[in-house]
């Protein structure tokens, strides 16, 4: 009989424990790349940022990726043609922006810039850019992406 009301006891307390995580959306832009050109690099830091921030307990969405004549300047979430409204309505919690630029006709990019905006309230939490490298092989650049991706995680832990 006691163990059964202890039993009770603690899956009580199990119960009124919600989960709550939150929800975050990727969008991968390149910038100077033309129409014609097939480049893999942004599809390896989709899967990068997907992967990552699921194992963190993340629940994830992409856009797109989407190819830019040039880096935006100023307004990244207007380049990107977010919309708050559609963005809000769907419990979006967090958007994760990151331009890869190839701007002078390199095989690689050559910076990546890094923009975690919160949706509500709405703002910009964490801006970085860092100098694009050179890889052996996708493998090896998939494993650079994802170290790169787990330091952005706890911008967005922190700002919960």
């Amino acid at each position: 009989m006691k163990k059964g009301i202890i039993f009770l006891i603690i899956f009580g307390l199990f119960i009124n424990i919600t989960a709550g995580a939150s929800l975050i959306s990727f969008y991968v832009v390149e910038a100077g790349l033309s129409e014609r050109e097939n480049v893999q690099h942004a599809q390896i830091w989709e899967d990068a940022f997907l992967d990552v921030f699921f194992e963190a307990g993340y629940i994830v969405t992409n856009a797109p990726i989407l190819r830019l004549q040039n880096k935006p300047n100023g307004d990244i979430l207007g380049a990107v043609a977010f919309d708050a409204v559609d963005v809000s309505d769907g419990g979006i919690d967090y958007v994760l922006i990151a331009i890869l630029d190839y701007t002078g006709n390199l095989p690689a990019p050559g910076e990546i810039s890094f923009y975690i905006f919160k949706v509500i309230p709405r703002g910009l939490i964490y801006e970085k850019k860092i100098e694009g490298k050179t890889f052996r092989n996708m493998r090896e650049e998939l494993e650079d992406a994802k170290s790169i991706v787990r330091g952005l995680v706890p911008y967005i832990e922190g700002s919960r």
